[in-house]
């Protein structure tokens, strides 16, 4: 970078001084040449003139006496005129054919240059004389001289403004467009770029001095709902405070970069590794967990962070080092944000895990390895079969089924849920047409609100399918609703009014459910299994269960209690008046076929009902074994997690 301002700074110092020189022998020269040829041209037609006229009048007087005119000295000298006042610069004769003087008026001889011109006399068309006048230039050329010096002067200025003036410019704004492409604007920090030459340099010195440095990999936790519910104006502000504290609390010899977004690196080294890394980690998340004034808003955040070490004889690409620490640092936000992890040899194993997977999820998509398997949904009331809902499976050709809480988390980071959540849709109502009496329930991802057009998704999906929209329930945890509420009720709301059932999913589990069920008037409210599972062992499960079931009621909202596994949980949950239930005592998660001959059962005449084996006593579709969630609870079966 320095070599190449150089360059630039040598070029532009040879161009401009071509420029200002060329200005300044234009200045000093030109223009007393200009004057000087204007002051000659002038004097030399004024002579001309003033011969000419001299010539005429004293012509004339010839004319009156042509034997004795050369004798009328007095009168010729009357007619030369006087000379020019105050000077000594002009000398007029009259002189006859033969070259004798008659008279002469000034100064002789004149000081030079001179210039001269002559007239003849005429007497009857005969040339008898001649009438001469000559002129001293050297008053205009001591004009000329010190115009000269002034332009001189003034040339000399021109060359030192236009030499001196516009380079310091350029090199103001070379020196800015330089620090522009070596560090952030908005921080002011070195940014990516001039971060990797110093991490070159800084595993050169490692290797050297034997001595480890550490590379911590920042990320700001929560800055996105800074910026979404304050303004970028505001998310600019935080991220110069954060560099500032951040900036304050590092050693001189530590380095600080930005190195775009909300993420920031450091390089720590001259330090006893690793406690000084994790000392200076812990200093920062302790910084940054304070609180921000932005603009008279506070603001709370946090950061995780997470460090590898360059250690002599280690890793020579500063890239694969800032991988190594941005894996530190996921394992960091994975672990509940707030913290810092340093790096191990099995996270990168991990990591390729976590790729090769979302390689095979995208095959997955586009060679039809994915499936729908449905959770049958009890009426408490009439023990009937009422609805299924659609859990998304995958069969792995090489892995077998891969459960959803391994693979749906990749999908939502990646983006693969929103053509994964059209599959679901689009599948789950064509499915849904072979069971006209069944409504289907189908999750729906957080990802799918923010990134997806959701209403034209499930618009298309009715059409496609000729279902009726009444039978297809959307089911939302609190993570939609907190993303950005008001576009989110404008979504729920648009789908509301193409006649789609609104479940929320999950609820208890957050802290504001009861103000979403303000805002929108949703057609169900499932019970979270966490409840369930302390039943008839809880006191406090049990009242928030029976609030929960008497606040939908109250709402004009059916209450649906997922992970029912005993007998007592449903006879509990009937006893308290809950309308409908599902969970592995009434049903696994199965294949369509199987709900084919549960409907067909149905239609047959015979009940389909919830006994004491529940309506697992169908015989179980093959691969649902291998489908089973992780835990007894079934907490992998939705097709998103709750965010």
């Amino acid at each position: 970078m320095v070599k190449r301002s150089k360059e630039i700074d040598d070029s532009a110092l040879a161009f401009t001084t071509a420029v200002a020189a060329a200005a300044a022998i234009i200045v000093a020269l030109v223009l007393p040449a200009l004057h000087f040829y204007y002051v000659y041209q002038y004097n030399t037609g004024n002579i001309e003139s003033k011969t000419e006229i001299n010539a005429k009048l004293i012509s004339q007087l010839i004319g009156h006496n042509p034997q004795m005119w050369q004798f009328e000295t007095l009168r010729i000298d009357e007619l030369l005129g006087d000379k020019a006042p105050g000077t000594d610069t002009e000398l007029r004769r009259v002189f006859a054919e033969n070259g004798d003087l008659i008279a002469e008026r000034g100064t002789d001889p004149l000081p030079g240059p001179i210039i001269r011109d002559s007239h003849p006399l005429y007497d009857a068309g005969v040339i008898v004389g001649r009438v001469e006048l000559e002129r001293s230039l050297r008053p205009q050329l001591i004009q000329s001289f010190m115009v000269f010096v002034l332009s001189g002067l003034l040339g000399a200025g021109i060359f030192i403004a236009l030499r001196a003036v516009p380079l310091r410019l350029l090199r103001r704004v070379i020196e800015r467009a330089s620090f522009l492409a070596s560090h952030d604007a908005l921080t002011n920090l070195p940014n990516r770029a001039v971060f990797q030459e110093w991490m070159v340099h800084t595993m050169a010195d490692v290797e050297r001095d034997g001595t480890p440095a550490a590379v911590l990999f920042l990320d700001l936790d929560h800055f996105k709902e800074v910026n979404d519910l304050l303004g970028h104006a505001a998310g600019d502000e935080l991220l110069k405070q954060v560099s500032e504290r951040m900036s304050e609390t590092l050693r001189q010899n530590d380095v600080l970069s930005r190195l775009g977004g909300d993420e920031f690196a450091i390089i720590q080294k001259r330090i006893a590794q690793p406690q000084g890394a994790a000392q200076l980690a812990q200093r920062l998340i302790a910084i940054l967990a304070e609180p921000f004034d932005l603009f008279g808003q506070e603001a709370m955040i946090g950061a995780s962070i997470g460090i590898t070490m360059c250690e002599p004889g280690g890793q020579t690409d500063p890239s694969h080092l800032l991988q190594q620490a941005d894996m530190a640092l996921y394992r960091a936000k994975s672990g509940g944000r707030g913290n810092y992890q340093f790096f191990e040899e099995d996270m990168n194993r991990r990591m390729l895990e976590r790729k090769m997977m979302e390689i095979d999820l995208r095959r997955a998509l586009a060679n039809d390895q994915l499936q729908l398997h449905f959770q049958p949904q009890i009426d408490l009331a009439t023990s009937a079969l009422i609805g299924v809902e659609a859990l998304i499976r995958w069969n792995h050709p090489e892995q077998g089924w891969i459960a959803p809480d391994r693979f749906i988390p990749l999908a939502e980071e990646t983006g693969l849920i929103l053509p994964i959540g059209d599959w679901v849709i689009h599948t789950a109502c064509r499915q849904a047409q072979a069971w006209p009496s069944l409504k289907v329930a189908v999750n729906v991802s957080p990802v799918q609100f923010r990134r997806g057009d959701l209403v034209a998704v499930v618009r298309h999906a009715l059409e496609e399918s000729g279902m009726d929209a009444a039978r297809l329930e959307l089911e939302i945890t609190e993570g939609v609703l907190m993303q950005d509420t008001d576009a989110t009720i404008a979504i729920l709301t648009a789908l509301k009014e193409l006649g789609v059932k609104i479940a929320m999913d999950d609820f208890g589990t957050g802290y504001s459910s009861l103000s979403y069920l303000r805002r929108f008037p949703f057609d169900k409210i499932k019970i979270d299994r966490s409840f369930i599972a302390d039943m008839g062992h809880d006191d406090h499960a049990d009242s928030i269960i029976n609030a929960v079931i008497g606040l939908g009621r109250a709402l004009g909202m059916k209450s649906n209690a997922e992970g029912v596994e005993t007998i007592e949980q449903a006879d509990l949950l009937r006893a308290q008046g809950c309308e409908e239930v599902q969970g592995f005592y009434f049903g696994r998660p199965m294949a369509g076929e199987h709900i084919d001959a549960l409907v067909h059962a149905a239609n047959g005449g015979e009940p389909v009902v919830a006994g004491s084996a529940g309506v697992n006593a169908s015989p179980s579709p093959p691969g649902v074994a291998a489908a089973k969630p992780l835990d007894h609870r079934g907490t992998a079966n939705k097709l998103s997690l709750p965010a």
